[in-house]
């Protein structure tokens, strides 16, 4: 009785441990949402409507998002933005101001914002086709696919989604290889890289994209390194731009003025509109 006692403490005290360490990473990789962000409006301020959306992507887990419409009505061009780390998005819909008449969709991951559940990287990518295909039903099955974008973590999330889904461009900001080679560079982080059960590693999905692809760098990127985002660029087939925006840095660029007027010019221009 009492080695069984023992055994089963032990028991007890290994799954704590397991737990209190896959939470740790969790926590590590994904991060906690702290503030909404705001953003300088664009020339087409006003002219969109936001309404909060629900969706639901498992039993009892909900995902918080919005989707800015214009209020001239759809045209079927419609973008879904997919956050970093620590990233609330409810910001991103504000993007439709310098879009001009797109709809744009963001959702927080599980565990960020009003969002249920708990982040991870197989729920953040199986999540993100969920979104895709509810993005789908919501423009009333427009023949148009969809433009992807993603910043940081939310790039691999994006550039996954892109090569299971029917997507028409894809838009990266600050972009990365792997996981387990940001964090190798890190000291003290780079111990931990051995021990990551979510890779984030894109550098397999990045050869199957088709999708057109435009890709934004941070002038002072200190958390995703020009030389990882350059390798992930060497297995991405179909750039249309690779650039870097002055005056930003990793926190700045998704909301920079140049970086949204770039993203809105090139997907407005002939032969880019999807």
């Amino acid at each position: 009785m009492a080695i069984g006692a023992i055994t089963l403490t032990a028991a007890s005290a290994y799954a704590a441990v397991s737990f209190g360490f896959w939470a740790a990473q969790r926590r590590l990789i994904f991060g906690r949402t702290s503030r909404i962000r705001t953003m300088k409006a664009g020339a087409f301020d006003g002219q969109h409507e936001v309404t909060p959306l629900w969706l639901d992507v498992a039993p009892a887990v909900k995902l918080q998002g919005w989707v800015a419409r214009p209020k001239a009505g759809g045209t079927g061009k419609a973008l879904i933005y997919f956050g970093g780390r620590n990233e609330h998005v409810a910001w991103a819909v504000q993007m439709g101001s310098y879009l001009g008449f797109w709809s744009v969709y963001a959702f927080n991951y599980r565990g960020f914002g009003g969002s249920g559940g708990h982040p991870s990287e197989s729920s953040a990518k199986s999540d993100a086709l969920q979104v895709l295909d509810e993005v789908r039903r919501l423009e009333g099955g427009a023949a148009h696919a969809p433009v992807v974008m993603g910043r940081s973590l939310g790039t691999a999330i994006a550039i996954w989604a892109a090569t299971r889904r029917d997507v028409s461009q894809l838009v990266l900001l600050s972009p990365f290889d792997s996981l387990r080679s940001l964090l190798r560079q890190r000291t003290p982080l780079n111990l931990m890289s051995w021990l990551l059960h979510q890779n984030f590693d894109c550098m397999g999905d990045a050869g199957c994209v088709k999708a057109e692809t435009i890709i934004l760098l941070a002038a002072d990127d200190k958390r995703v390194p020009h030389q990882n985002s350059l390798r992930l660029a060497s297995e991405l087939g179909n750039i249309r731009h690779l650039g870097t925006v002055p005056g930003s840095d990793h926190n700045s660029l998704p909301r920079h003025p140049h970086t949204q007027a770039q993203i809105a010019a090139w997907l407005n221009q002939t032969g880019h509109t999807p």
